[in-house]
This record gives structure tokens, C-alpha cells and sequence, in this order.
């Protein structure tokens, strides 16, 4: 059976069926299912509209930075040029995903070495209901999981300054959709660093992240100035990341989504005085958990599984937008059921690779091969300080999706004719590619099963 399995995955067709069946799914949802759009998803295509229309980025004829302009500002624009319709917003949502595709078969190729897992890989994401179900959503996890995505690849797999000015400007798109962004570079930089063998590398790399950073500040500063301009402050992306502390942090904070609580009433937002509203709930939200550190700590594993305990969140989009969802909410209920095992099987292996990991650092890329570990911690960690919800992971699954397939492509090339087949390394030494990334013979990795 893993023979047949094998032969499977290493056909010439597999590729393109796998990105055939991910664009039908998608495209089929956007076709048959018409969902209006909702809570975030209605105030993202609000905002658009008026940049379409010349109106700049403002609420009710006032300028505003309380949602980040990222996701509105691209639809904006292909508002600007299209029309202000739904499908466009939809069918960016399957181009940027149809381009996550392959930038996570490029990526898990090279990080693990092993085309195989790679074709493991497009296949899971292919088939992950949730990720399938946020294509006619205009939200933005399609988006930032897109410029992540490119900008680690330009970092880890491209050496030269151009391509450090070009990851540089796609972070700081990132950072203009989600601002937590602005310290994920720094995880790359630091990491190429670790893995220098002498200081001409050394150098390298961090001219690079110097050129990286600096590009990033490009894309950021104009969006500051025109917050000072509007704002009368230099707002770096946004004004409401101290309502976000306050929301995990109050009296009534379940470690989740919830605005009910007199605290937060106290911060007074008003669109005019926003910038004002968010450093009041700044001081609330810092003031609650001095006064209340042990409080504060018990929410700890409360907002762990909000972020992590569930997923198919996606779902109440349906069950609110599509008008048809009670006729067919067993259906709606049997795919959401599906998708959470399917997810449980994906963040099994995930953690499974990590005990896995320390026998098999000889047959990956180091130092890249770190990153989505660092990545799933980094985000975990800002949720615990803010609060936990299940769309904060879901740019972190098609790295979880890597990982996963690497198991699953461990465990088979260690069956398939396992007592025949002798592998045979590229090299019988240690070698670098010219980003400076360590890499090693593919040991493991059987030829005939290896190649794109």
C-alpha cells in the first residue's frame, strides 16, 4: 500500500492535480455559495469603498487608522479598477491563495530537502476545509498568509540585496495588515546569523537585514506621516492596539473575544478622539494587570486555547452571511466536524516533528528549518499578553501543514522498499547554498520519490 502511496505522490501529474483540485474547491465556493459579508468582513469592504472611490481611508467622513489599511488598501485599489464588488475581493482572495501554494512547495522543498514532502504538503493544504472556506471572505489571513509566505522565501533562498529590499517592502505590507509583523524579520536576521560560518557571511547577512528593515520603514513611514497629518499623532500603523490589551485584560476577560466589560467602557472611544481612546486603554488595560498579576496569569492558558483549541472558525461567516445555511447546516456541521479532526491530525504531527527534529538536523536546511517553530511561538506568546482566537493561527497552519508532511514523508520513505531501495546523497559532504543556509545529504530521501 505505501508503494502504491509512493508512486502516487512522485507522478509528473500529482502537482498539477493537487493545484487543479485547490483552485476547483476554492473557486466552487465562491460560485455556489453566496455569502454577504459580516463584522470585520463588512467594515473591511466599508473602508475599501471609499479608497476605491477616491474618498480616502476614513469612517463616516473621518480619517481613521483603527482597522490597519493593509487589506482595506489593497482592496481599494483593485476597487478603484474593478468596480466595488464582493468577487473582486473573492477572486484576490484565490489568486493570493492560489500563489501561497506554491510558495509553500517551494518552501518545503527547500527547507526540507525532500520533494516529497513538499507534494504532502500542497496536497493537506489543498484539503484544509478552513483554509478552503475563507477564500469568499474579505478578510485578511489570505493576504498576510501570502506576504509571509513570499518574504520568508526571498529572505531564506536569495542572498542578494535585491532580494532583501524586496522581502523588506512585502513585511512591511505584512506590518500594515497585522503590526505584530514588524519584529518577524528580526527572527529571520537572527537566525541567518546563527548559522554564519565567518564574518564576511556575517556581514552579509546583516546588510541584508539592514536593507530588509530599511525597506520596511519605507512602506511604514508615508502611513506614520499621513497619521500625524490627520491624526495630529504618528500613529506607526493603528489605534487600536490598546483596546486589544484591554479586551484580554479585565474583569470579565474569558481569554477570548469580549468587549462586554465597565472597563472597557471607560476608554471612550470616539473616531475623533481615537488616538486618545487607545492610549486610555492602554493605561486601563496596564493598570488591571498590575493591579491584578495573578488574575492575569490564570487567563494564560484561557487565551492558549482560544488561539489553539479549535479551529473552522470560518463557519459563522456562513452561518451569519448564506442565507440557505439552516437548509443546510448538516452539511455546514459535517465539514466543520471534519476540518476539526483534520486539524487535530495536522497539530498531532506538527509536535510530532518536533521530537523528531534533533535525529534529523543532518537531513534539512538549518537554519530554516527553525523558523516555523519560532513563528508558532512568537504568535502564541503575543496572544497570551492580548487575547486568543482561533483566526490568529490560521497564517501559522501552512507552516504547520510543513511540518506535518514531513512526518508523513519520513514515516513512508522509511517503509517503501526499505530493505532494497539504499539511498544516495547529493554529496558526501556538508555543503551551503548560496544564501549561506547549511545543508546536508538528502539521506533519506530515495531518488524516485524526489523530484518536481
Amino acid at each position: 500500500m505505501r508503494t502504491v502511496v509512493a508512486g502516487v505522490i512522485a507522478s509528473r501529474y500529482f502537482i498539477p492535480v493537487c493545484f487543479a483540485l485547490f483552485l476547483l474547491l476554492r473557486l466552487a465556493l465562491i460560485l455556489l455559495i453566496p455569502v454577504t459579508q459580516e463584522s470585520d468582513a463588512a467594515q473591511y469592504f466599508r473602508l475599501a469603498t471609499g479608497i476605491g472611490a477616491g474618498a480616502g481611508y476614513a469612517e463616516h467622513g473621518i480619517p481613521t487608522a483603527y482597522w490597519p489599511v493593509g487589506y482595506p488598501g489593497l482592496l481599494g485599489g483593485l476597487f478603484a479598477l474593478f468596480g466595488a464588488h464582493a468577487v473582486v475581493g473573492q477572486l484576490a482572495n484565490l489568486a493570493l491563495a492560489a500563489a501561497a501554494f506554491f510558495l509553500v512547495l517551494g518552501l518545503t522543498r527547500r527547507i526540507f530537502q525532500s520533494a516529497t514532502t513538499a507534494r504532502v504538503a500542497v496536497l493537506l493544504l489543498a484539503l484544509y476545509p478552513n483554509h478552503i472556506a475563507y477564500t469568499p471572505l474579505l478578510l485578511t489571513e489570505l493576504f498576510f498568509t501570502f506576504l509571509v509566505l513570499a518574504g520568508c522565501w526571498l529572505s531564506m533562498f536569495h542572498g542578494g540585496r535585491r532580494a532583501a529590499i524586496v522581502a523588506g517592502l512585502l513585511f512591511g505590507l505584512a506590518t500594515l495588515v497585522k503590526p505584530q509583523t514588524l519584529l518577524l524579520p528580526a527572527m529571520l536576521v537572527l537566525l541567518g546569523l546563527v548559522s554564519c560560518s565567518g564574518g564576511r557571511e556575517v556581514r552579509r547577512r546583516l546588510r541584508n537585514g539592514l536593507l530588509l528593515y530599511l525597506a520596511l520603514m519605507a512602506v511604514l513611514v508615508p502611513w506614520s506621516a499621513r497619521n500625524f497629518l490627520v491624526l495630529g499623532s504618528p500613529v506607526l500603523v493603528a489605534t487600536n492596539g490598546g483596546v486589544n490589551l484591554l479586551i484580554g485584560n479585565n474583569p470579565s476577560a474569558d481569554g477570548g473575544y469580549l468587549e462586554d466589560d465597565a472597563l472597557l467602557a471607560q476608554r471612550r472611544f470616539s473616531l475623533a478622539d481615537q488616538v486618545a481612546a487607545d492610549q486610555r486603554a492602554k493605561a486601563l488595560a496596564t493598570q488591571w494587570i498590575a493591579e491584578h498579576p495573578r488574575r492575569f496569569l490564570e487567563l494564560i492558558p484561557h487565551k492558549a486555547l482560544r488561539l489553539w483549541a479549535w479551529d473552522g472558525e470560518a463557519d459563522w461567516s456562513y452561518r451569519t452571511g448564506f442565507a440557505n445555511y439552516h437548509t443546510f447546516a448538516n452539511v455546514f456541521r459535517g465539514v466543520r466536524a471534519a476540518n476539526q479532526i483534520y486539524y487535530f491530525v495536522l497539530l498531532a504531527l506538527f509536535l510530532a516533528s518536533i521530537a523528531m527534529l534533533p535525529g534529523r538536523l543532518a537531513r534539512v536546511t538549518v537554519p530554516w528549518i527553525f523558523f516555523g517553530y519560532a513563528f508558532v511561538l512568537y504568535t502564541t506568546l503575543i496572544s497570551l499578553i492580548v487575547f486568543g482566537a482561533p483566526r490568529f493561527h490560521f497564517p501559522l497552519m501552512p507552516w504547520i501543514i510543513m511540518y506535518a508532511s514531513w512526518v508523513v514523508s519520513e514515516r513512508l520513505h522509511s517503509r517503501v522498499d526499505a530493505p532494497s531501495v539504499v539511498a544516495r546523497p547529493h554529496s558526501d559532504s556538508t555543503r551551503r547554498d548560496p544564501t549561506g543556509a547549511l545543508q546536508v545529504p538528502i539521506a533519506g530521501d530515495y531518488r524516485g520519490l524526489d523530484h518536481a
